[in-house]
């Protein structure tokens, strides 16, 4: 496949929304480095303003095991128009609101999508003066709105209408509550490079009526670059332990090349740094099979349902994600052996994106 060139695009102004988009990272990484986070949330809840290449979304992600019901919410936007599935999202912004990618759905005893394309994203101003803010994600009679400031947020998912997800988040008693990555940090092409906010957080709320209390993690990513392969995964077990993978595959899904990036074990609330991981497949679609092993570690996970996220410039980019529940595990290190036994049921989400997009 062949990529076109980009000179033609490293103009001035190119170069000037970069330096804007990164001085705004670089500020919001500075506070993270401190104590106090007066204002953690000025990344999340903020619609930048996009050079050619740039990028940035949001996730939101639910789940509580042992159940199997997940809530997954995935919103994003390029400076370049895009086909997602089979709608068309150009960039027609219209004062505090742009048009998004979006795939929003949950599963509960089968399937449900909210959005599978396409919605209005709006940030909303600070609350009389109590610094709350919020986030809204709207298509007809569906949306999505997170609220709230650091550290707690309320999350309310409408389909059609009809109100069927409502969380608290909130920061879990034990573990890591956030974190701020920085990817590409001395990329080779200067002012290329990525940067996110995870928020590791517990939630307690109701899906379709049934009362629910678990994880919950957000996100929100800005970049300048192309979209490149990847495979994320990212498992809960009803003891708290959290297992947590990512794998960028810059040069194509097929290649043995990649990069690694936080990739951990977290039991009781130690963090165990995990090395030379790989993630294979077998069978395809709700039969999936996953398997990520290494040296210490062995984890299979069965798929039970599957969302697709197709999207189209002049190159092709194909985003799934997969709900699955683990069905064997075996860890060992100097602290000892650990099954599902020790670590209880595991729930979660593997994302297999493939393809790319400028």
């Amino acid at each position: 496949m062949k990529i076109p060139s980009l000179s033609k695009y490293l103009n001035s102004e190119w170069k000037d929304k970069t330096l804007k988009v990164n001085r705004h990272l670089e500020s919001v990484y500075r506070i993270f480095k401190k104590k106090h986070y007066p204002t953690a949330d000025d990344l999340f809840f903020e619609l930048e303003d996009l050079p050619y290449l740039g990028k940035e979304y949001w996730f939101l992600y639910f789940c509580a095991p042992p159940n199997k019901e997940q809530v997954v919410l995935t919103l994003g936007r390029s400076i370049e128009p895009v086909k997602v599935n089979d709608t068309h999202v150009h960039l027609n912004a219209t004062e505090g609101s742009v048009p998004c990618a979006a795939v929003c759905w949950f599963y509960t005893n089968k399937k449900q999508v909210v959005f599978d394309s396409i919605a209005e994203v709006s940030i909303g101003k600070r609350t009389n003066g109590k610094g709350i803010r919020s986030l809204c994600a709207e298509n007809g009679k569906s949306e999505i709105t997170i609220s709230g400031n650091y550290p707690k947020y309320d999350v309310e998912l409408v389909k059609d209408g009809k109100r069927v997800f409502t969380a608290q988040a909130f920061p879990p008693k034990h573990g890591m509550p956030f974190e701020m990555v920085h990817l590409l940090k001395s990329p080779i092409v200067p002012r290329f490079g990525a940067a996110m906010i995870n928020y590791y957080f517990d939630f307690k709320g109701e899906l379709e009526g049934k009362k629910l209390q678990g994880k919950a993690y957000l996100q929100k990513v800005v970049a300048v670059l192309p979209l490149a392969p990847w495979n994320w995964v990212r498992v809960h077990f009803t003891s708290g332990a959290i297992l947590d993978f990512f794998a960028g595959k810059p040069i194509g899904t097929n290649s043995e090349m990649h990069f690694a990036c936080n990739d951990f074990l977290e039991i009781k609330g130690r963090r165990i740094k995990m090395r030379d991981l790989k993630l294979t497949s077998r069978l395809s679609g709700d039969k999936r099979l996953w398997i990520l092993s290494g040296k210490h570690l062995y984890c299979v996970m069965e798929s039970y349902s599957v969302q697709p996220f197709i999207m189209k410039q002049k190159t092709t980019f194909r985003y799934d994600e997969y709900l699955v529940k683990v069905s064997a595990f075996a860890y060992r290190d100097a602290g000892g052996e650990y099954s599902l036994v020790d670590l209880g049921e595991g729930i979660g989400l593997v994302e297999d994106a493939s393809g790319y997009l400028l």
